[in-house]
């Protein structure tokens, strides 16, 4: 067991030295510190999905490229659009989306002895739903402003305690039924014990960026460097490189978002999580196709 606890390392060290900071923290530190790792490490993560795409497809064309920012560029307008004119829906959406890619990530470094597309999605959806549920329900008060400022949706502590315990009889029962599920089901209800402590003891905002980034972000960074540079020496220096005009963009973005709606320093946390949402929507896709699509060989030059 503690074998595989190593692979959680990075994880549980850090969760451990802000559950511990979190004490001498005040609470506009503890906010400073989430807005810069969301910031940082948080959008970075997902700012090299473009350079991605054309490294599984093969296809490096410039045409190509050009369609693939519009076609991404599109789909965030459309995330902006959809948390605009129909929140409720665009709220739903992107927790059940944001749910799927935190259990895509999480478990994707398990083999999952079936290749059912419907067991896969309820797999990796039931686990970052227990993920979200778990956070919701033991931080209600703080995610009921956001959510009700977001949607005007009044969503009980009962609802978010049922939407754990939902999720994580669906998470138990498919990791029961699968012989590779079963060897980790012991460590991950370890982990999400422990996640539960700390989401119980931080604040809503510092939990998410806790785990947004040590559980979700950096993990999903490690991946990406070993897929587009396998064990190139620069490899994080190319990947920063890489990612820094459309980090820079995404800044930018946030910053037009928030100056577009005159936001005021009480719904700044709505606005800042539904554009983080409407940003989520291509990544979360992007990196769904990867796992899925197996490009044909191609010349690099068609």
């Amino acid at each position: 067991m503690l074998a595989k606890l190593q692979k959680y390392r990075i994880h549980l060290f850090s969760t451990l030295i802000f559950l511990l900071a979190n004490i001498f923290l005040s609470a506009v530190n503890q906010s400073v510190i989430s807005f810069i790792l969301i910031l940082t490490f948080g959008l970075i993560h997902g700012a090299n999905d473009i350079q991605l795409i054309q490294k599984k497809t093969l296809n490096y064309n410039v045409k190509f490229f050009i369609y693939s920012i519009l076609l991404y560029v599109s789909i965030v307008i459309l995330g902006i659009l959809i948390f605009f004119y129909i929140p409720k829906f665009g709220l739903i959406f992107f927790v059940l989306f944001s749910s799927f890619h935190f259990g895509e990530q999480h478990l994707g470094i398990h083999t999952v002895d079936t290749k059912n597309i419907i067991i896969r999605g309820l797999l990796y959806t039931s686990y970052g739903s227990l993920i979200l549920g778990l956070l919701f329900s033991l931080q209600w008060l703080e995610t009921h402003v956001i959510i009700y400022e977001i949607s005007s949706l009044f969503i009980s502590k009962k609802f978010m305690e049922y939407y754990f315990y939902l999720s994580f009889s669906i998470f138990f029962t498919i990791s029961i039924l699968y012989n590779s599920l079963r060897k980790i089901l012991m460590i991950e209800t370890i982990l999400i014990i422990f996640l539960g402590f700390f989401f119980s003891r931080a604040s809503l905002l510092l939990s998410f960026s806790i785990y947004f980034v040590f559980w979700h972000s950096i993990p999903s960074i490690l991946d990406q460097l070993n897929f587009l540079y396998n064990k190139d020496n620069s490899r994080k220096m190319k990947y920063f490189f890489s990612s820094l005009p459309y980090w820079i963009i995404s800044l930018l973005g946030l910053f037009a978002f928030y100056f577009y709606f005159h936001a005021k320093p009480e719904t700044f946390l709505p606005l800042f999580f539904s554009f983080l949402a409407a940003i989520t929507f291509p990544h979360t896709i992007v990196m769904g196709w990867l796992k899925m699509y197996k490009p044909e060989v191609r010349n690099k030059n068609n």
